[in-house]
């Protein structure tokens, strides 16, 4: 049973608050912002990746013939 003198429990304004809207506006900006500085991060972590794997490249190749140089020597040295 309900009282008819009891106001709605539940009620919804139409009203559009500024503090909300200056939330919003500030929410997508911070948004936007952080999106375009990940998108700078991940152009500078590829960047970063190719230059690995350059210098990865060097090293194996260096690596390849410093090898082959102290085999050449192994070689010599076991001849005698």
């Amino acid at each position: 049973m309900a009282n008819d003198n009891q106001p709605e429990q539940w009620h919804m304004k139409r009203e559009i608050n500024l503090a909300h809207v200056i939330v919003t506006v500030s929410m997508v900006i911070t948004m936007m912002w952080f999106f375009a500085d990940l998108d700078k991060r991940i152009d500078s972590n590829t960047k970063d990746i190719v230059h690995l794997q350059e210098q990865r490249t060097e090293d194996v190749e260096r690596l390849d013939k410093q090898l082959d140089k102290i085999n050449s020597k192994l070689d010599k040295l076991l001849v005698r």
